[in-house]
């Protein structure tokens, strides 16, 4: 966990917290003594969309920080009483008014970030068509880019560009994967896994 953003007042009571191995436990957590509770910090969920045409992705300008004016892929935080699915597909009909169904997306990724406590799970939905997207307050652009043509230079998510290219490799070849890793202070580290050409049930 990363130690610098510990929980420091109980939600209950407002009281300071100590750090204390609770009975069970095999490791020190915030722990209120008037409320007798433990404080759990744990990771936040984030759910990413990427739609596919042909060898085309559909890219996206934010229009909110961070990384206003570059361009990523429809994202963000799951809300509780949410599925991944749900919170994917809500993530993209705010970002792009592009409404899927949640059974429809197909998980592809699924990474830890360690040093910000977070993890990322990467969903993909192949199209038919080139569906139109909208402009919204956090999409200022859009566009269905090849590989060649997509702004490698002007990403919101540098990081992201080794899994953005797999992607491609994996759309144009119609080999498809899971990937599962992480990524920590020394450096990322991932393992994929072919899966074949499958795609959900209705």
């Amino acid at each position: 966990m990363n130690t610098d953003r510990t929980i420091r007042f109980c939600s209950y009571c407002g009281s300071a917290l100590v750090m204390k191995v609770p009975d069970g436990d095999d490791c020190s957590r915030p722990w209120c003594e008037p409320c007798q509770e433990a404080h759990y910090r744990n990771p936040t969920i984030l759910v990413a969309a990427f739609l596919h045409c042909g060898n085309k992705l559909l890219w996206t300008r934010r229009g909110i920080d961070p990384g206003k004016g570059k361009w990523a892929f429809p994202a963000g935080f799951v809300e509780c009483n949410e599925s991944l699915q749900q919170a994917t597909a809500r993530e993209l009909r705010e970002e792009t008014k592009i409404s899927v169904a949640p059974e429809q997306l197909i998980p592809m990724s699924m990474s830890s970030v360690l040093p910000i406590d977070q993890i990322y799970v990467v969903f993909r939905y192949p199209c038919e068509n080139e569906l139109a997207a909208s402009i919204t307050p956090e999409t200022l652009e859009w566009a269905w880019l090849d590989r060649e043509s997509s702004p490698w230079g002007e990403m919101a998510h540098p990081h992201s560009r080794a899994l953005v290219e797999q992607v491609y490799t994996a759309i144009e070849s119609e080999e498809y994967f899971m990937r599962v890793g992480h990524m920590s202070s020394e450096g990322s580290c991932h393992h994929s896994y072919p899966l074949g050409v499958l795609l959900p049930e209705a």
